[in-house]
């Protein structure tokens, strides 16, 4: 079921859903304060699948708006679907959504962009924070770039020459980069950390019917899993030991990620005498900018080439070292 808060123009937005869905819509229409409403008449509507609110019909102020949704989150697991027809993605208020994690934030203006739009924040997983902040690009002439992937399966292992170098944080970034440009892609846990729980939790992924947990169009696997028909697959190995080694050689891609510290180097130099026979990418997290260059000639050689990161502190940035990601991978996929 549907709760519709609708302004007298808006009114019969939603409709067609009801007929191509199944959705049963509940409508409420005029002028309202969304504050009020969530504490005075919520409690009685707290069935309702999706929460659609319209913000023609809504008197409240910027930061009200924002309080009454922190609010309404806290106290129902009903998907907040905001109609803001027109607005642009720029806008302090829709910015302060999304800082929010609410991303089915509808903004079209066209008929059928706008039905495109409901029908991705009604979908099992809804519009995720990717969808948002690329259907603009979407919506471009050719000139946007597309990409071809050269084979199926490629296997990338991302592993670190100890703990809190940054490992977990380059492959999530990478498994995102990838996603961005069309690619199916997956990540596993090959390590026994366990945090891809802690972060699904956090970040309230969707389990699957299998064995993969889902957000913002990637698949994350918590065991030590090979998935089939995927163009990439993303093993986050953790820290480089004999246990982990077998699964790092297996892949096709290496990734050994550490900081720039003297004691960092150390260990460093330590995880290149068990892999001294493989190509790898060294990825130096943490780098300051000065010494880069001797250290990056100090390290390269035929078989190992070195990148420095800019820093990431979100997980799901794909963007920020997207040079770095596009030059490891460059054998792999072609930009037409």
């Amino acid at each position: 079921m549907l709760l519709y808060i609708s302004s007298n123009k808006n009114i019969g937005i939603f409709d067609f859903l009801t007929k191509e869905k199944g959705i049963i819509i509940k409508k409420l229409s005029g002028e309202f304060y969304l504050n009020k409403f969530v504490i005075h008449d919520m409690r009685n509507l707290s069935h309702y699948s999706y929460v659609a609110i319209d913000l023609q019909a809504i008197k409240d102020a910027e930061q009200e708006i924002i309080e009454a949704l922190r609010a309404f989150k806290v106290m129902y697991d009903s998907r907040v679907i905001i109609f803001a027809e027109g607005k642009s993605k720029e806008e302090n208020l829709i910015k302060s959504l999304v800082n929010e994690k609410i991303y089915n934030i509808i903004t079209a203006n066209t008929v059928a962009e706008i039905k495109k739009e409901i029908l991705k924040c009604i979908s099992e997983e809804g519009m995720t924070y990717e969808d948002y902040f690329t259907r603009d690009k979407n919506k471009l002439s050719s000139n946007v770039s597309q990409y071809i992937f050269k084979e199926k399966d490629i296997k990338i292992a991302v592993a670190g020459v100890s703990r809190r170098c940054g490992t977990t944080t380059t492959a999530f970034n990478l498994t995102n980069y990838l996603y961005r440009l069309g690619a199916k892609v997956s990540y596993t846990e090959a390590n026994d950390n366990n945090h891809l729980q802690v972060i699904a939790d956090y970040y309230e992924f969707i389990k699957d019917s299998g064995e993969s947990l889902k957000y913002k169009g990637v698949e994350y696997y918590p065991d030590k899993q090979f998935p089939n028909e995927y163009n990439f697959n993303v093993f986050d190995i953790g820290v480089l030991n004999g246990n982990t080694i077998p699964i790092y050689k297996a892949c096709d891609v290496r990734m050994l990620c550490s900081g720039s510290k003297p004691y960092e180097i150390t260990e460093y130099k330590k995880a290149l005498e068990s892999i001294f026979e493989l190509s790898i990418n060294t990825i130096f997290n943490f780098s300051q900018e000065l010494g880069r260059t001797n250290l990056k000639k100090l390290v390269e050689n035929e078989n190992n080439k070195a990148y420095f990161t800019d820093y990431s502190p979100n997980l799901f940035d794909g963007k920020v070292n997207e040079k770095i990601f596009k030059e490891i991978l460059k054998d792999y996929i072609i930009e037409i």
